[in-house]
């Protein structure tokens, strides 16, 4: 049995013989037309630098991951490997290529290996009623809440009762938005898993019951009750189903989209993932449409193309449901298992090194000057490694120096890198350089050293010399001044130091004194407390002034006291009696 590689590739280069497998890489010689589409790309990439606002976008095919950048050819496709890619599938146009079209080869195969299981596919389109004044954000979000009511981690009785009848094993979503008269359109594709293929009538009736599931689902979140059948031509609206006929599972050949030439056939995988090349129908504009005539200055354009970056920027745009991917790993199917910046960045990478650019030069000279970089991936579409060569030289730039022959690596990795050669001549060339520098500086320098010596020889007492030798004693003497008060302030320091250290001591020995005497205290209420003097807060006394002493009276001499009967000091015998003041005890 043979499956298709890539949709787009030629039958005789594309047919594999063996398994299935999503994660082959493998492309094809570009057309005239692709390698047009690519260079429209890089300049719509350019344009949208300043429209989108979107700082990795920004970065997207400029910034430099390390070491340098390496320019590469594979298949007569150019393209540059160490650069940041975004990965961003529904902002940048040349990233959304890349993730796109993997996704699409991938998804053909996996249609074909599910129908040669005896399996069956169909195509569930699921739309909501929409008015020009509704912002993108908001339908989104109501949107995606739907999902989760009617067929997500919230779905009800009936859905999960019709995954069983119906043989629903998986699904495959994927968001695409449009913009038209109404404003935007926001849809679901949904490619349903079934255990068998169903007939007609099943298809219909499943039809019917997934409306009634997405319509109530939508009114529960708030969102506008969606139409059945539409009263103009009899055809579904708010919820389509398409199934395909034998054979025709990989490309869904019922549905049929128009490229950019208007020749492509589409299929289902086309359907769900290349939204970076189909053209709005019926007035409707797709992102990128609106992204063309927001560059080319329309102000209604800027104005929708932000509100899809805003929005868009945290959806994503294809979606396996739990369990499915783990089913086709046990059935003998191998997937792409790379997140979509893994396969920007292989996309861009992969191929033959044709020149070695260091990052300096890389950034001074091509990523900064509009349109060097699409003109060096022309160059070496159009003569290899001596195309590039000759226009890296009209340039100004020397080749070997500023840019590097590239270096063929062999497979197992005995060699260095791409990375450490690039580093290696980075490295070399500053070493070339700095020594030549070096030379000159030691040689200017060693001439004037010298003629300043032979000038302070002939004239010692010049007015510059006696200025510099002055102003030389008095910085001196300003540095020891100053060294002199940072000594002191420094002592100063010291002292309050030591004086704040022995305060806090004290401090902490009378408060742990205290809380030793109320723990005791609680201990033993009965015990009779002596009254203890604080450390931190001492009383001061009271002074009383003492009356003052008058001459004893006649005959008032007594060697008692006439109050207290106590024995009298020799001093207060002449008195009789204990004094009244400060010593007194009566």
């Amino acid at each position: 049995m043979q499956v298709s590689g890539l949709c787009d590739a030629e039958p005789e280069k594309t047919a594999t013989t063996g398994t299935f497998s999503g994660a082959q890489h493998g492309t094809t010689m570009e057309s005239d037309a692709d390698t047009r589409a690519r260079d429209a790309q890089f300049e719509m990439r350019e344009a949208l630098r300043a429209v989108s606002g979107l700082e990795r976008l920004e970065k997207c095919g400029l910034a430099v991951l390390k070491g340098g950048v390496t320019p590469v050819l594979r298949n007569g496709r150019a393209g540059y490997a160490g650069v940041v890619t975004c990965g961003s599938v529904h902002v940048c146009p040349c990233c959304a290529t890349s993730i796109r079209r993997v996704r699409q080869d991938e998804l053909d195969q996996v249609g074909q290996f599910w129908e040669c299981q005896s399996c069956g596919l169909v195509m569930m389109t699921l739309t909501m009623r929409h008015y020009e004044r509704d912002a993108l954000a908001d339908l989104e979000e109501k949107q995606r809440q739907a999902w989760k009511a009617g067929f997500g981690m919230n779905a009800g009785r009936a859905w999960r009762q019709a995954k069983k009848d119906f043989g629903i094993r998986g699904f495959v979503r994927a968001w695409e938005v449009t913009h038209g008269p109404n404003g935007w359109h926001c849809h679901y594709h949904v490619l349903l898993f079934l255990a068998r293929p169903l007939a007609s009538g099943r298809v219909e009736e499943l039809q019917h019951l997934a409306f009634e599931v997405w319509s109530a689902a939508l009114v529960k979140v708030g969102a506008r009750m969606p139409v059945e059948i539409s009263e103009k031509d009899g055809k579904p609206v708010g919820v389509k189903i398409d199934a395909p006929d034998r054979g025709e599972s990989g490309q869904m050949a019922r549905y049929l989209m128009k490229g950019q030439d208007g020749k492509t056939r589409w299929g289902i995988a086309a359907e769900l993932t290349r939204q970076d090349v189909k053209q709005g129908q019926g007035g409707h504009r797709t992102p990128f449409e609106i992204a063309h005539d927001a560059i080319a200055g329309d102000a209604r354009s800027i104005e929708l193309w932000q509100e899809f970056v805003v929005t868009a920027t945290g959806v994503r745009s294809l979606y396996w449901s739990n369990g499915l991917r783990k089913l086709l790993r046990e059935m003998g199917f191998e997937l792409d298992e790379r997140d979509d910046s893994k396969v920007a960045a292989d996309e861009a990478a992969d191929g033959k090194p044709i020149a070695c650019i260091p990052s300096a030069t890389w950034y001074r000279h091509i990523a900064r000057q509009k349109g060097r970089a699409l003109a060096l991936l022309k160059a070496a579409e159009k003569g290899g490694t001596r195309a590039v060569r000759t226009l890296i030289e009209s340039w100004g730039l020397i080749w070997g120096v500023d840019v590097t022959e590239p270096e063929i690596l062999p497979a197992d990795g005995t060699l260095p890198t791409a990375d450490e050669i690039l580093r290696r001549a980075h490295r070399l060339d500053m070493v070339a350089r700095a020594d030549a520098w070096r030379r000159g500086f030691a040689l200017a320098e060693h001439a004037d050293i010298k003629a300043r010596a032979k000038h302070f020889a002939a004239n010692p007492e010049a007015p510059q010399y006696v200025a510099r030798a002055e102003a030389t004693k008095q910085a001196a003497a300003d540095g020891g001044a100053q060294l002199a008060i940072e000594d002191q302030e420094h002592d100063e320091h010291a002292r309050a130091r030591a004086d704040f250290i022995r305060q806090r001591n004290l401090a902490t020995t009378a408060r742990a004194d205290d809380i030793a005497a109320a723990l005791d205290r609680v201990r033993h209420p009965d015990r009779v407390v002596p009254q203890r003097v604080s450390l931190r807060k001492r009383r001061k006394p009271v002074l009383v002034d003492a009356p003052e002493v008058t001459p004893p009276p006649p005959g008032a001499a007594s060697p008692t006291c006439r109050s207290c009967g106590g024995r009298l000091a020799p001093a207060l015998v002449p008195y009789g009696h204990h004094m009244q003041g400060r010593f007194t005890r009566c």
